[in-house]
């Protein structure tokens, strides 16, 4: 799902701020939080990528249950995997082309860190402080 904000209000830099939040869960999400503050697009990928790294821990524990069945569990903890590196890959894509991507449990989770994260895409926050 895509919000619809208005891509031209983001610039280059922060395309490449929320660019760097996604590509690098976690860290990337963080740097952009720490670093780009007032960047409503980066941190708004921010918030996405550090959700979607809960999820990615989420799926490793789910892995382990799974690699515990033999021949069946195996492929679906790699279906598990393969899953989470198309969402990866979708959202690399969606960050290039400043939109403001609505991932259905990672954006939940996003909410919960930051309820106010639909303030980002919609343009009612403004200059961030």
């Amino acid at each position: 799902m895509v919000l619809s904000g208005d891509p031209r209000e983001v610039n280059e830099e922060e395309k490449l701020w929320g660019f760097i939040a996604w590509v690098i869960p976690l860290i990337g999400g963080i740097v952009a939080l720490v670093l780009r503050p007032n960047y409503r697009y980066a941190c708004y990928w921010g918030y996405l990528s550090i959700s979607f790294f809960i999820v990615i821990v989420g799926a490793g524990l789910i892995n382990v249950v799974f690699s515990i069945i033999p021949f069946i569990g195996w492929i679906l903890s790699a279906l598990v995997n393969l899953g989470l590196l198309i969402i990866w890959i979708i959202g690399i894509l969606r960050s290039l082309e400043k939109t403001w991507w609505k991932p259905p449990i990672i954006y939940d989770i996003a909410r919960v860190l930051n309820p106010k994260i639909e303030e980002y895409s919609s343009g009612q926050a403004g200059v961030l402080a």
